[in-house]
């Protein structure tokens, strides 16, 4: 028999009928009989509301936070955790040979903030090259060249602090939905003698893969690429697909030959008149969200996919849309689509 959900008014009518046959009493409304009926009517249904939920956190397809994580962990499916993001930045000083100490802290001006990853001198151009972690792991972490322009606590002799490149690979920690899927695919595909599951699930399991394709026979027989993205749904770094590699390395069957990349962002520059006023930063994120939203699966972005998320914004309607001078843009296999410059006439009359 199915577990049924019971409100306070049912269990009341079966407390009533049940309490009536036994003692004989009266348990009209305003009788002590039925003040306590009603008192322990309402504890029975939270307890039958907690019964409810205890089912829902056993099976995966219902189950949520700890509960899906400890579900998950009985196959040996991790949730991922979140991750610090890393880069370089280069520090100046007033004199050359100026020490400055391991945990030294840098920040985006009102924004996140690192740590110096190991203790480092000022060469002979006054500046030094330090590895630097974010101090909160997350995707927040993550932040473009030079917007590092700040010290915490500027030592003497300090003259400023700047990152040449971006600052990647940090990744917030897996969801619900994301872990689930894992488990999903996990449970439902034959992973099996190193086959396309078996490279899937391996190259999922690594902290910071936020999708995945495996193309088996990509270069000839033996041969397998392993197509990975971070997983804020953009190219994977350098560290990450070594770690893909690495991992992969020390479990694939003997004689694959694996190759593991990610692919290469292809800008989308995105040009229309439009009748009304579009925010530029909202488009771009709306956009971005569906782009991210389909991860490797895109393979193409027309100017009706982009016209639809246009008209979403403030305006009454559009024409001459291209993306690159064209209405469609496709991708190889080794490209991933971003966004590029957006060139918006707006129309009045």
């Amino acid at each position: 028999m199915a577990f049924e959900m019971q409100t306070k008014d049912d269990i009341q009518k079966r407390m009533k009928e049940s309490f009536e046959k036994v003692s004989g009493n009266s348990t009209l409304e305003g009788t002590f009989s039925r003040d306590i009926i009603n008192a322990n009517s309402a504890e029975f249904q939270n307890a039958y509301a907690e019964m409810n939920l205890m089912i829902d956190a056993a099976f995966s397809n219902t189950a949520w936070g700890e509960y899906l994580t400890r579900r998950c962990a009985e196959y040996g499916i991790d949730r991922k955790p979140a991750v610090k993001a890393t880069g370089v930045v280069t520090i100046t000083t007033r004199a050359a040979n100026t020490f400055i100490p391991k945990d030294t802290i840098v920040e985006v001006p009102g924004g996140q903030a690192y740590a110096t990853t190991t203790a480092a001198t000022t060469d002979a151009n006054k500046t030094a090259d330090i590895k630097i972690e974010a101090v909160e792991a997350g995707a927040k972490g993550n932040t473009a060249r030079h917007t590092i322009k700040k010290m915490r606590l500027p030592f003497y002799g300090f003259v400023s602090v700047d990152n040449a490149e971006d600052v990647t690979g940090g990744a917030d920690q897996e969801t619900d939905n994301a872990l689930r899927e894992r488990y999903n695919i996990a449970v439902r595909t034959p992973a099996t003698s190193g086959n396309k599951y078996h490279y899937y699930n391996w190259a999922m399991s690594i902290d910071g893969v936020g999708a995945c394709r495996v193309i088996p026979l990509w270069n000839g027989a033996g041969t397998v690429k392993v197509s990975i993205i971070n997983r804020d749904m953009t190219t994977a770094d350098d560290k990450t697909i070594k770690k893909v590699a690495d991992y992969i390395e020390t479990v694939r069957p003997i004689g694959a030959t694996v190759t593991v990349v990610s692919p290469a962002p292809k800008a989308v520059n995105i040009a229309a008149n439009v009748y009304g006023s579009v925010d530029k930063n909202k488009f771009r994120a709306d956009l971005d969200d569906y782009i991210k939203s389909q991860g490797l699966n895109l393979r193409y972005l027309s100017a009706a996919q982009v016209g639809k998320i246009l008209m979403q914004q403030n305006i009454s309607d559009y024409d001459n849309l291209t993306l690159n001078k064209t209405n469609k843009v496709s991708v190889s296999q080794d490209e991933l689509l971003s966004i590029g410059s957006l060139d918006f006439t707006e129309v009045t009359g």
